[in-house]
């Protein structure tokens, strides 16, 4: 059933969600993918593209551009098959917890929860993190179940594979050691102290940081593991990047029915003793902690709270259901078990009344399967019509765009891939390298969107004709390519 349910998820998102048409979700969509794009091209990760996450999605991407080409699409697809995965991990933890019921009730949660279809549909890392993180979750149920040591295994590979897609799910490593060491006591309560105690966490342990550091060694090795961690260090003491908006609990607010229910699901994990229940609450507290003291918080991290507490949530409306069917008579509703069930349906009703209306304007615009055009605005499209006015002459864009240098198929300089406002804001990218890799690429387009650079801006004044500039585009030719004016 698990894949089932998995499956109806794929078809659903696929036939009725608009994403194949969208121009971009988000600048970090072209972040993505034109560090891929250069990988493919022959310029290696970290000592040539800048980037500020771990290789493994970037690596992936590029296996699928060898294939297909340099699409969007394509690369939208393979991360909907990642939260095809997490539906199924999440479904088949809970058929394994809680029952069948909960389990297909997850369905209709996870669809409603905010931002999850845009995240599903967009080539962005968090969501292939968070399935190999939920991927590995359900591995530690399985072995509290089951007691083998395969599950242990893969658990901890499965963490690892998570982790070096985004760092940020590597917090869930001391709640499965914990989980699983505390299982091995009260089994061996009894006998008293024994090192066999710890080896389950031992194997765990190894499995995890065995594959981390052997294939974090490959793919990035010591020298560049500080362009991975500084951004995000350094991201909390930077002024620009603070303020209420990038708070967790303002990235929360649409989530509230959700986590409300979500906490009835723990009353009724706690009542029932459903212990297994716990990991999804830990994963969900946790996370919820460590952001309360961590900023900027973006949309896609709410995911890290929101996934495990659908999963909660699904528990409180199953089991809210269940006590309706066996209610004989209203004064049974003054039992706990009942009156609990009978709140998390009335949570539900509300939650639907939120959330419908937003996934029925989601859902307004069915995307065709194929013969499919851009949808954006019209200053959007005439951006890519211009870039493709010049691209016959055109071997490198400087951008900080980079998904419209990605549609027509050409380069922005490597060192220039992960043009964002968190490196910008660190130091992590100053206007000394931005200048330099001007310099050394001589890009024949410039096309700017996002920040005003006042080096760069001296720089193009001198070097460059602006040539369009239609909404916040501002798009600029190399001065021997610009056309002479008469």
């Amino acid at each position: 059933m698990p894949i089932v349910i998995a499956l109806i998820f794929l078809a659903f998102v696929f036939s009725y969600y608009p994403f194949r048409e969208k121009l971009q979700f988000d600048s970090d969509e072209g972040l993505n993918l034109m560090r891929s794009m250069l990988v493919v091209l022959g310029h290696p990760l970290y000592s040539e593209v800048s980037s500020d996450q771990p290789p493994l999605f970037t690596h992936l991407l590029a296996i699928l551009f060898r294939m297909v080409g340099f699409e969007v699409n394509p690369a939208r697809l393979l991360v909907l098959l990642f939260s095809t995965l997490l539906v199924w991990s999440c479904v088949q933890f809970l058929q394994l917890t809680w029952g069948k019921l909960v389990a297909i009730l997850f369905l209709p949660l996870v669809i409603m929860a905010p931002e999850y279809l845009r995240l599903s549909t967009s080539v962005m890392i968090g969501v292939p993190s968070i399935a190999l993180a939920g991927l590995s979750m359900l591995f530690v149920m399985l072995w509290h179940q089951q007691r083998k040591d395969l599950w242990l295994v893969l658990s901890g590979f499965a963490l690892a594979l998570s982790v070096l897609t985004k760092l940020f799910t590597g917090f869930l490593a001391p709640i499965f050691l914990i989980g699983i060491t505390g299982a091995m006591y009260f089994d061996g309560k009894e006998e008293g102290f024994s090192w066999e105690i710890l080896r389950p966490a031992l194997l765990w342990s190894v499995c995890f940081t065995s594959l981390g550091i052997v294939l974090g060694s490959i793919l990035v090795g010591p020298s560049n593991l500080e362009s991975i961690i500084f951004p995000h260090v350094a991201a909390p003491t930077t002024e620009w990047l603070q303020g209420e908006g990038y708070t967790i609990d303002t990235r929360l607010q649409a989530a509230r029915p959700l986590l409300l229910l979500a906490f009835l699901g723990v009353l009724f994990a706690i009542y029932k003793r459903n212990w297994l229940a716990l990991y999804p609450l830990a994963w969900a507290v946790v996370a919820y902690t460590l952001f309360s003291f961590y900023s900027p918080v973006f949309y896609h991290h709410q995911l890290l709270v929101t996934i495990p507490a659908t999963m909660l949530a699904a528990a409180a409306v199953g089991e809210g259901l269940l006590s309706l069917f066996r209610l004989r008579q209203l004064s049974e509703l003054t039992r706990f078990q009942n009156a609990l069930g009978a709140g998390a349906l009335i949570v539900l009703v509300l939650a639907c009344a939120s959330y419908l209306p937003v996934l029925d304007t989601q859902l307004m615009n069915s995307p065709r399967i194929s013969d499919f055009t851009l949808r954006a605005t019209p200053g959007k499209l005439k951006v890519i019509r211009a870039l493709n006015e010049h691209i016959d002459q055109t071997n490198w864009i400087m951008t900080d765009m980079p998904m419209y240098a990605f549609r027509v198929q050409r380069p922005v300089p490597p060192s220039l891939a992960t043009f964002s406002s968190k490196r910008l804001a660190t130091g992590a990218l100053t206007d000394e390298d931005i200048l330099a890799a001007m310099r050394e690429y001589q890009p024949e387009q410039v096309l700017m969107a996002r920040f005003e650079i006042p080096a760069l801006e001296e720089y193009l004044q001198e070097n460059y004709t602006l040539i369009f500039y239609v909404e916040y585009f501002r798009l600029f030719l190399r001065n021997d390519l610009a056309p002479v004016a008469e």
